[in-house]
């Protein structure tokens, strides 16, 4: 049980505001008049601050939390503690960083604010990324999403997109982050508050840059030229959008990772010299920075480096980051640059230091499981009462969509490991997306838009009857994912304009009076071993059949 209690007055005498801060923010806790409403102005004061220093914001941060308790003020308590975790984390204090989402989630409970409960999962799943747990950030992410759409909870649902998107990049797995993406810019597009859209944009062309660098970094492991200088060029034009949104909404932190991207796109691309300007430009921003989280930085001056065949520079960039992401046990990162640094060993011909660099990779591994096992106990323990998060886990590893029978992401996967080997042919990839699908929840409620789902679901399953072999999978919210053998481009259009004229002339009227839906339609082809790529060609051909007006299939027949 959480007390809400302070043990001594507060002294707003004491408090001393860093300089610089915006004038509105600092104006609201002057013209506060309780210990409720400065505890709401420091809760936004130290959010504000994240961005420049870490440790301003965490003393901040206390402040707040000190005058919740005294206020006994919960929901701001537990903002306060959500807040204190994020920091936390950013500063290698991730056991500060559980205790105070420990706190925060008991807060939640006792007193039934539930309209929190997203917010704590995003800051939990940091946590769980920063020791290598994904599929454990994976899940609390999911979850968080379900609950903001649930809640109408705008600024939590684009946090939650962000960081599945994040997660996503950081698994090695781009297409899968754009697609999260994808989702984003249309949240974003949707939004009214002008100043949410601007911080949105901020992650969105961000990580929209790193998916593209993860995916030029792919393709020349693959020794696939071209498409490396597509990716670096969709990379580069998005970081060109990335700089003109910052000039909107200044972000420091931001800014620092997007000329990271650059240096590395640049790099890939064959431009050293602009690839060096870039990093330059990253080095000097980070060093003003005050965390301890970000190492794309030393990262790129070391693979700058070792491009120049420097390779003593290299290493010591290397040993930088490293030494950082073990100090903060972030396993997956210090098994990321022990494997640089023994390809780096390798290619100067020093194989014993590279099977030294090797060896500690293993042994790191072996202490991050044990780790691991520790955290995922703690949580277990703190979860095992609730029946409802045992179920949610059971649907997660099942292969079907409770909703609509379908199959769901996790039966998609395994199903595309089960079709025909190259060379059996060409294979499409379509996802079908409801238009403006957030209107018939507002007008028929859930539970409304939960028929008109299954109902879209029994049409496709209705189109699909003459294309044997045909994976349909609900793939997430309003969205579906279609996989079939093909011979031509011809026949994956027509699959898709079937699709999309079975839901457009449905006659809607009695599920949905007054109501009439529409889907877009984005499809690619490909041959069976690049079908990941198709998957995301289709992802970003959905995305411009949307912005093309919806109610239409991209790209169109030829």
């Amino acid at each position: 049980m959480t007390v809400m209690t302070s043990p001594a007055p507060f002294d707003i005498g004491s408090l001393q505001l860093p300089a610089n801060l915006p004038g509105p923010l600092v104006m609201e806790f002057r013209a506060a008049t309780n210990d409720r409403e400065r505890a709401q102005a420091l809760i936004s004061l130290a959010r504000h601050l994240r961005d420049t220093t870490m440790h301003g914001a965490q003393r901040i941060g206390e402040a707040a939390l000190e005058l919740a308790l005294l206020a006994d003020a919960p929901a701001e308590a537990t903002l306060a503690l959500v807040g204190l975790s994020f920091v936390a984390a950013h500063l290698n204090q991730l056991e500060r960083s559980r205790d105070a989402v420990t706190r925060a989630q008991e807060l939640i409970r006792e007193h039934d604010l539930r309209h929190l409960q997203s917010s704590l999962l995003n800051v939990r799943a940091l946590t769980h990324m920063l020791i290598g747990d994904l599929n454990g950030a994976q899940q609390d992410l999911q979850e968080s999403l379900e609950l903001a759409r649930q809640q109408g909870d705008p600024l939590d649902t684009g946090n939650a997109l962000v960081n599945l998107g994040w997660l996503a990049n950081n698994r090695g797995e781009p297409g899968e982050a754009l697609h999260q993406l994808n989702l984003l810019e249309e949240h974003i597009h949707n939004l009214n508050d002008p100043a949410l859209r601007d911080d949105l944009s901020n992650y969105l062309h961000e990580n929209r840059a790193h998916s593209y660098a993860l995916l030029a970094r792919q393709a020349r492991d693959r020794g696939r030229p071209e498409a490396v200088q597509h990716a670096a060029q969709q990379g580069l034009m998005v970081l060109r959008a990335a700089h003109a949104a910052l000039k909107v909404l200044p972000s420091r932190t931001t800014e620092v990772l997007c000329y990271a991207h650059e240096s590395t796109l640049h790099l890939l691309s064959g431009d050293l010299s602009a690839a060096q300007h870039a990093a330059d430009r990253a080095a000097e921003l980070h060093s003003g920075l005050d965390q301890q989280l970000y190492i794309e930085v030393n990262l790129c001056l070391a693979e700058l480096a070792g491009a120049r065949g420097n390779h003593a520079a290299a290493l010591d960039e290397y040993h930088v980051a490293l030494s950082l992401v073990r100090s903060q046990h972030r396993h997956r990162d210090t098994q990321r640059i022990l494997g640089d640094i023994s390809a780096l060993h390798e290619r100067a011909g020093q194989y014993p230091q590279a099977l030294r660099a090797a060896r500690e990779a293993l042994a790191d591994a072996q202490d991050a499981l044990s780790r691991m096992n520790v955290t995922t106990q703690q949580q277990a323990q703190q979860d095992a009462s609730s029946w409802q998060d045992r179920l949610r886990l059971a649907e997660a590893q099942a292969r079907q969509d409770p909703l609509t029978g379908l199959l769901n992401r996790r039966g998609l996967e395994e199903g595309m490991l089960s079709l025909p080997a190259p060379p059996a042919g060409p294979v499409a990839a379509l996802f079908l997306d409801i238009d403006h699908f957030k209107r018939v929840n507002d007008r028929h409620s859930h539970a409304g838009g939960d028929r008109a789902l299954r109902a879209v679901a029994d049409l496709l399953r209705g189109e699909l009857a003459r294309w044997p072999g045909t994976l349909l999978a609900r793939y997430g919210g309003e969205e579906f994912v279609m996989i079939t053998p093909v011979s031509t481009h011809g026949q994956a259009h027509a699959l898709a304009e079937g699709c999309r004229r079975a839901v457009a002339s449905h006659d809607w009227s009695a599920l949905l009076p007054g109501t009439n839906l529409t889907a877009s339609v984005g499809y690619a082809v490909e041959p069976r071993e690049r079908l990941p790529e198709a998957l995301s060609q289709a992802d970003e051909h959905l995305y411009r059949a949307k912005r093309a007006g919806r109610n239409r299939v991209h790209p169109p027949s030829d």
